[in-house]
């Protein structure tokens, strides 16, 4: 596929909007996501402020391979995603990096900025696009599965949780419209044996 995608400056679908992340959203996005909730599955706790939050998503984009977005709905942020580009796997993508205000979870935001997503990177030329999450995340797999994404399993990852127990991530994927699901009777395709799953 083309990497780097270039995405319009900006994305909308009805009251949902997504643009590429600018430092000077940290601020305005401290506020959604300083909830404890939106941090349960992750390594770390809510960044202390604005400046911290910025460092944060800005350090994971230093590689190039990341493009971050800030959700906004009737134009107010809420949250951020990313879309993440394996250079030894270029086929496709991974959407992640989800984190959305509670006020937010379970409206049809977290669906509504994927799709949008989705079509950009699939026009794009990407063959699959995979999303993951926490084992222990129902909320997000079920959102996961709303999409259409066939469950590929569970892979052990070295991120810690703060409990200090190892992260297992749920993945799935998504396969170009109109190809052939290379996910088809069988639990996951054979590129992605060296991942781990079990």
């Amino acid at each position: 596929m083309d990497w780097p995608v270039r995405f319009p400056a900006k994305l909308n679908a009805g009251a949902v909007s997504v643009r590429c992340y600018d430092p000077a959203d940290a601020a305005e996005l401290l506020g959604p996501l300083a909830d404890e909730r939106v941090w349960e599955h992750m390594s770390r706790a809510c960044p202390a402020d604005a400046a911290a939050l910025d460092e944060l998503i800005r350090s994971r984009l230093a590689d190039g391979c990341r493009v971050t977005f800030t959700v906004r709905q009737d134009g107010r942020a809420v949250g951020i995603t990313s879309v993440l580009f394996d250079p030894d796997d270029p086929a496709g993508v991974e959407i992640g990096g989800t984190l959305l205000a509670p006020a937010v979870w379970e409206t049809g935001v977290n669906t509504a900025v994927k799709r949008l997503l989705l079509a950009v990177i699939f026009r794009h030329g990407a063959q699959w696009v995979e999303l993951q999450t926490d084992e222990r995340n129902g909320r997000s797999a079920a959102a996961i599965r709303k999409l259409g994404a066939t469950e590929l399993g569970i892979r052990s990852e070295h991120l810690v949780r703060r409990d200090g127990s190892r992260r297992r991530s749920r993945v799935f994927r998504l396969d170009r419209p109109g190809l052939p699901s290379k996910a088809a009777g069988r639990s996951r395709p054979p590129s992605c044996a060296w991942l781990g799953y079990t």
